[in-house]
């Protein structure tokens, strides 16, 4: 089976593909340009380089997020149109879950991506062999977050996030931080949950997880209570 997952949820651009169970090429770029202008291209360098067509995928693998809003329209999009144009499945992964996916610890794991204003998209796992969420996807302030960790209990972070606030994890006695080569969310990591995956998404009613609302979003809501 060949996956083709893309990632758009932070600045880097990502696409890999994987064929049966192997990861045979990707393409990670962090640049100026926008998603909507970098994504197509990369697929189809990426693509050029394996020598083989965009309708010999066999499954489409997304970021449903949390991330950048207007990034995870951009992946989504793409992928959902691949999807319904080549009538091929889709599953959508959470950005949250494919960074725990890299590691492999008898520790809980928390992946973290910065929400800014002090906040955190974050949740935790279990990896020893076999991925296990223990908690959903959530946003709280760091402080918050921190706060709650129990002092018997060991935690690994991991993701961009950890950058913005390691000082304030270093204070804890019981975490420790993955590897900065993992921080970053990888699509190889999405085509391994892809492949694992026991079922697949519907094209039509598959979304990005935003977590929180956007903030037009939490304006017209404001503006709208403010008129009642």
């Amino acid at each position: 089976m060949k996956i083709l997952a893309i990632d758009t949820s932070s600045m880097i651009s990502s696409c890999s593909i994987m064929e049966d169970g192997l990861v045979i090429g990707d393409y990670n770029v962090n640049q100026k340009k926008t998603h909507s202008e970098s994504l197509l291209v990369m697929i189809d360098q990426l693509l050029d380089q394996l020598d083989m067509k965009i309708s010999e995928i066999d499954l489409y693998a997304v970021c449903e997020g949390p991330g950048s809003f207007t990034g995870l329209r951009i992946g989504m999009t793409v992928a959902k149109t691949f999807a319904q144009v080549f009538d091929k499945p889709i599953v959508g992964v959470s950005s949250l879950a494919a960074l725990a996916n890299v590691i492999n610890t008898d520790k809980k794991i928390i992946p973290l991506l910065d929400a800014r204003g002090g906040r955190v998209y974050y949740s935790v796992f279990k990896n020893d062999g076999k991925l296990e969420r223990l908690s959903k996807d959530d946003l709280c302030y760091i402080e918050d977050l921190l706060a709650a960790l129990k002092d018997d209990e060991e935690y690994i972070f991991v993701g961009e996030g950890v950058r913005a606030y390691r000082d304030e994890i270093k204070e804890l006695k019981n975490t420790s931080f993955a590897n900065e080569a993992l921080n970053n969310l990888l699509t190889r990591s999405i085509c391994d949950i892809a492949d694992r995956a026991q079922a697949y998404d519907n094209l039509y009613s598959l979304s990005p997880d935003y977590v929180r609302k956007s903030q037009a979003q939490r304006d017209l809501d404001l503006k709208n209570k403010n008129a009642d």
